[in-house]
């Protein structure tokens, strides 16, 4: 039975990885896409790569669904959550670039593409520090706990200290260095915790500029070079994707170190 549910498992496994490809995209699909579109396609040629688009994927949720109760059905609890978000986060992907070709099918100018993109960009950088802020805190406050104290590890023990023979200087030299250790530790959880805290009023003040430099060109440029109100709506709806995308892996991450405390 076990020789069966791992070659069951392999075999799903394959195909998974196979459609998951289908909906994993880079910068590098992100500029095919544009150079799409800068070809100036018909409507015929744009409804013809929607059509296979929606293929692929009609194609790939219903592996999914398959893949899902099967994971319900044979795997253990820790794994099935692990595929489980994968397949979430191969679902915000496919909208993230959704809507980036929805964009693109409206035939924005250079600057109207170029906005899109920094706007995303920082969007990602800003809700990734923040969220990394957040998980971060959490983390040190995992690490806190009376489980994870000095006197749990395993630094608490030390050959060279045990070995010594006077038990006034071993016990001195411990709680020398219980003192060291500890202050060390909160040393170095205080300088991660800063520096993660400057990441993030970093990148929230770029994207802020960028938001603000979008809103400020809407009044000073031209009628063909400002964003229509469908452009404004996109990306913000990306932007929107790209925050849930990110928040759903730290809560993730989160919940593993629930998990294990």
């Amino acid at each position: 039975f076990a020789i069966i549910l791992r070659n069951d498992l392999n075999s799903s496994h394959v195909h998974f990885e196979q459609k998951k490809l289908l909906l994993h995209f880079t910068i590098h699909d992100a500029y095919l896409v544009k150079s799409f579109y800068d070809l100036n396609p018909t409507e015929k040629q744009i409804h013809l790569v929607q059509q296979i688009w929606r293929t692929k994927l009609n194609s790939c949720e219903r592996l999914l669904q398959k893949l899902i109760a099967y994971i319900e059905e044979n795997l253990n609890s820790s794994l099935s959550k692990k595929i489980k978000h994968q397949v979430e986060l191969i679902h915000y992907d496919y909208h993230i670039q959704a809507l980036q070709l929805e964009y693109f099918q409206h035939k924005p100018n250079e600057y109207q593409k170029q906005l899109m993109i920094h706007i995303c960009q920082s969007k990602y950088e800003q809700e990734t520090s923040e969220q990394e802020y957040e998980f971060l805190k959490q983390k040190i406050a995992y690490y806190n706990l009376p489980s994870q104290s000095f006197d749990c590890s395993t630094i608490s023990h030390h050959p060279l200290i045990d070995s010594i023979q006077n038990l006034t200087v071993q016990e001195a030299l411990k709680k020398q260095f219980k003192e060291v250790a500890i202050q060390s530790r909160i040393t170095l959880f205080n300088m991660y915790l800063k520096s993660a805290e400057d990441q993030r009023e970093e990148y929230k003040k770029k994207h802020e500029a960028n938001v603000k430099k979008m809103d400020a060109s809407q009044r000073t440029l031209n009628k063909n070079e400002k964003l229509s109100s469908t452009f404004v709506q996109l990306i913000n709806e990306r932007c929107n994707k790209i925050s849930e995308r990110i928040r759903c892996i730290y809560k993730f991450k989160s919940e593993s170190i629930l998990f294990k405390s």
